[in-house]
């Protein structure tokens, strides 16, 4: 998964911030999911790589040994397989279309030897002979590529849910690493069934884990994936080709899936333009924020709760409505009194003792308009009364009970906001802007005369006074409800596709008709990146590593992976990307080391997984049998991927691969017959020869593979190799006579070890190792010296130490056993 940075320049045909708003403001975008995760994929893509190399230590990350198997390809030629070590799994999203959306699934071949058998009939008995050997490692690039889809398994209260790849989800299966197209398709279609064959504690791989929270209504019950390219993004040659997005559609515990749209044009980009790209956004439905956050929100205050329906309207819209109303109690204490008159004396009492007024109404709205939350409420009420108390002359005087008519309207205006204040970053509700209008209106049965009149102009002040006292109190409870406590923990989402926390950084919010909240994606973690992510090198080599964007202050640090121990190799500078492998000898023995390298800036960090392997040039395979005129698949591999160049053989030709199922191969051709000897060469030297195809490296280093080139051969004369509990194999050499007849090879014989060391005794007829210890392999000639024929002669591949004595006397009998290479 080696990405590019994250951050870039977006280019034409992406909507501005305002013009993505002014979109969503059309209508409902989450096509029925509660909620969408929107993310950059390049900037995937590279904390995927970051969490894959952080948790490259945790044991349930590592996948069993493969069981040692046999691929039979037809024409009698089989693939044994033994010890294959697939690494950990790694998800990642290739640039396609929402039609056509891949979640590709890689996991490495790091260790295992290939050998290639063809099966022969001899005496009525069948015999196998290895005929190629490969050795696998990091260098050998093997990567078993499969599609996948991501599985959510829903947790319990106060448990875990997990977040898994299954893996056999997985389909298209595809094997490459020096292998031919053929050799790919059949080598997939074993890797499929040995993931298969596995069972889910192994095959669900967990990818993150998610807290399931009873008291949040953010827990994910069913998700699907899609990629969706930026506009142009999949038109090759476009000026923003590559760019796009990962989508995860998300359906919360309880609620109904939505629907995919069917192409690009069928959903809008989630990631509007900006002079700082933004690589996230989560956009939840109206509908979700309607029921679980706005509804759930109110329910918490005593004198709202259960008071508000959630209704929806045409075009997936939503807008909440009062279904009752509740009286609000206003204390308010008001008593004033007056007297008068000379020859007709009288006096007048003013009393208000608290009133009722309803904040809301039988079908008063909260409703979604203009990128915020407005509530629409108007109550017309006689709220109480004033206790009106007259007396003239010498009357007892009397009380009247006048009416306190009361309007009052709100228009308040509430948004969403991001506030990282806390721990972590969480939405809150808050209230930009409240209009309250009151209006009172006290019944006129005052009377006539001079008392009743002073005390109808008296009431004006209990008017003021309650219309002011109103629109405090009325404020005051608007504002009340930006104390939700529902605050919406909803960037646990994140978790979905990555475990770390705080994973996203967000900057904008809106609400234009679903919530959208902008952001960036790890930016301490995908804003500098290092390349290369996932380098190989030979020991004792040199690796130039950056970052991107460059920056300065940059301090590099190599440390093994946890647990694990050995030479690191190191930066000779710290302040400077140059870091050399370690060359001990150790390597050797190991087959590969992994280390991980560090770049810090300040708060921002990048990791590398580096692959130190033995050697400067890996090839495949190892060795290989071929006729004259046939043709046979050949690779090779540096570290650092650089170019290599193939030598001319003394024999035969080396030349690209014209197979389409091989793309960017080579293929050694044999010649179309073999020299004949002047007399001074071996016997063997007209039907079997050893040509060496030598590869080099831009470096200067060079490996070699040996092609037997067979030219004549009789099928009725065969040596039956047997490995000994000495280490010694013993090789009879066998013919049919013309009774068809087993019987040995009489003498004479021409012996001769093609390649390796140690020797063939002529009288017993048993080969005795060497004692270089740097052989692979070992391959031996037997030729019958005789007047009459040319093709009296056999030839054998020991794959020793390659594969242990008893793991070749399974290969050659086919015994099926527990333990080594079985036949299937």
């Amino acid at each position: 998964m080696n990405s590019k940075a994250p951050v870039r320049a977006q280019a034409v045909g992406i909507q501005s911030l305002e013009e993505f708003l002014r979109k969503m403001e059309e209508g409902a975008q989450t096509r029925k999911w509660d909620a969408l995760l929107v993310f950059d994929r390049a900037a995937t893509n590279a904390l995927l790589t970051q969490e894959y190399i952080d948790r490259i230590d945790i044991k349930e990350g590592f996948f069993p040994e493969l069981k040692d198997g046999v691929v039979d390809s037809g024409n009698g030629i089989k693939h044994f397989l033994n010890g294959l070590v697939l690494d950990k799994p790694r998800l990642s999203f290739e640039n396609a279309t929402i039609g056509y959306s891949k979640g590709k699934l890689q996991m490495r071949l790091v260790g295992g030897k290939h050998l290639e058998v063809i099966e022969s009939l001899h005496n009525g008995q069948r015999f196998n002979s290895v005929t190629a050997l490969i050795i696998y490692n990091a260098a050998t690039r093997g990567i078993l590529d499969m599609n996948i889809e991501l599985s959510a398994v829903q947790g319990s209260v106060n448990d875990s849910g997990k977040v898994l790849l299954d893996l056999k989800e997985g389909e298209d299966h595809e094997f490459s690493g020096g292998a031919t197209g053929p050799e790919r398709i059949r080598l997939g279609v074993y890797f499929k069934g040995q993931l298969d064959s596995w069972s889910e504690e192994i095959t669900q791989f967990p990818l993150s884990e998610m807290v399931v929270d009873a008291n949040s209504p953010i827990n994910p019950g069913v998700f699907g994936l899609r990629t969706h390219a930026a506009p142009g993004g999949a038109l090759l040659g476009s000026e923003n080709f590559g760019e796009g997005v990962v989508l995860v559609f998300v359906a919360m515990q309880g609620s109904e899936t939505g629907e995919y749209p069917h192409d690009d044009s069928a959903m809008l980009y989630m990631l509007p333009a900006a002079v700082e790209p933004y690589t996230s956004n989560l956009v939840l439905s109206q509908k979700f924020i309607a029921n679980q956050a706005i509804k759930r929100g109110l329910d918490q205050f005593e004198w709202i709760n259960g008071k508000f329906d959630v209704r929806e309207l045409p075009g997936e819209r939503y807008e909440l409505v009062a279904n009752g109303q509740t009286a609000h109690w206003i204390s308010y204490e008001y008593y004033d009194e007056g007297h008068g008159g000379t020859l007709q004396p009288w006096r007048w009492k003013l009393s208000v003792n608290g009133v009722h007024v309803p904040l809301f109404s039988p079908g008063d709205k909260f409703v979604f308009e203009g990128r915020s939350l407005k509530a629409h409420w108007h109550t017309e009420v006689v709220a109480g009364t004033v206790v009106y108390f007259i007396q003239t002359g010498d009357s007892a005087g009397r009380t009247i009970n006048l009416d306190i008519n009361a309007i009052v309207s709100i228009d308040a205006s509430y948004k969403f906001v991001v506030d990282d204040a806390e721990v972590k970053p969480v939405l809150k509700f808050v209230m930009d802007d409240v209009k309250v209008n009151t209006k009172i209106d006290i019944q006129d049965d005052f009377g006539s005369g001079d008392a009743a009149s002073a005390a109808r102009k008296n009431s004006a002040n209990i008017v003021v006074g309650l219309e002011t006292k109103l629109a405090s109190e009325f404020e005051a409870k608007a504002s009340e409800l930006m104390d939700m406590t529902f605050e919406i923990d909803a960037l646990r989402l994140n978790n979905l596709l990555f475990r770390g926390e705080n994973v996203v950084e967000p900057r904008d919010v809106s609400m234009p008709t679903d919530l959208t909240l902008l952001g960036n994606l790890a930016p301490k973690r995908t804003t500098m990146v290092i390349s290369p992510s996932e380098p190989i090198v030979a020991r004792g080599g040199v690796i130039e590593f950056s970052v991107s964007p460059a920056s300065t202050g940059v301090n590099w640090t190599v440390s093994n992976l946890p647990g694990e121990t050995g030479d690191t190799g190191s930066f000779k500078d710290p302040s400077v990307g140059r870091y050399t492998a370690p060359s001990d000898a150790a390597v050797l023995t190991e087959g590969q080391r992994r280390l991980i390298v560090t770049a810090t800036s300040g708060e921002l960090v990048s990791k590398a997984l580096i692959s130190v392997v033995p050697n400067h040039i890996t090839v495949s395979p190892l060795v290989a049998v071929v006729g004259v005129g046939r043709s046979f698949a050949v690779s090779a591999g540096t570290p650092d991927g650089a170019a290599v160049t193939w030598d001319t053989p003394e024999l035969g030709t080396v030349a690209p691969d014209d197979d389409p199922l091989n793309p960017g191969g080579y293929k050694y051709t044999a010649p179309l017959e073999l020299p004949i000897g002047d007399g001074t060469k071996p016997e063997h030297y007209g039907e079997l020869r050893l040509d060496e195809v030598t590869v080099r490296s831009v470096g200067g280093h060079s490996a070699k593979i040996d092609m037997l080139v067979v030219g004549s051969k009789s099928s009725n004369y065969w040596m039956e190799p047997e490995v000994r509990d000495d280490g010694k194999v013993a090789l009879p050499f066998y013919k049919l006579d013309k009774h068809k007849q087993k019987v040995k090879v009489p003498e004479p014989i021409e012996w001769t070890v093609l390649r390796g060391g140690g020797s063939v005794d002529q009288d017993t007829q048993v080969y005795t190792p060497g004692n270089d210890g740097n052989d692979q392999y070992v391959i031996i000639s037997a030729f019958h010296v005789n007047d009459d024929w040319f093709d009296t002669h056999d030839y054998v591949i020991l794959p020793l130490p390659f594969v242990p004595g008893p793991a070749y006397t399974n290969i050659l009998n086919g015994v099926k056993i527990s333990h080594g290479l079985e036949e299937v």
